[in-house]
């Protein structure tokens, strides 16, 4: 049997004039594990992919439907905090033009690392 998430077991934090049909940044947030920001072209259905990856290695599928790749580290540490109950929450940090989203992203995570590098959490992006 398929089994499906526990309803708001994370967070939505997004600012009342941004609209989640456009594109943007955004930010995931795990309690005593780190941040992970990321960029999408369609913000609603980037933040609901990440619960249904969740979902779909709770159920023992592969990622994108191909056996002969993993889940990324993020997917992993979503995982693990869905498990033991720890505090999830994904944010939108902006709304930009589809042609900036790559510079935006290296923006907010370079932000993200040099607050790191002042004690706070750790950036789960690997570059």
């Amino acid at each position: 049997m398929r089994s499906k998430l526990r309803p708001e077991w994370y967070a939505l934090s997004i600012e009342e004039n941004f609209d989640l049909n456009r594109s943007g940044i955004y930010e995931w947030r795990i309690a005593g594990v780190g941040i992970y920001v990321g960029k999408a072209k369609t913000l609603r259905r980037r933040i609901r992919d990440y619960p249904n990856n969740v979902r779909r290695m709770i159920n023992g599928l592969a990622w994108h439907g191909n056996s002969s790749k993993d889940y990324r580290q993020i997917h992993h540490e979503l995982r693990r905090a869905y498990d033991s109950g720890t505090q999830v929450s994904v944010a939108v940090l902006e709304i930009c033009d589809p042609s900036s989203r790559a510079e935006r992203e290296r923006h907010w995570i370079e932000q993200r690392r040099k607050e790191h590098l002042a004690g706070g959490p750790r950036v789960l992006n690997s570059n």
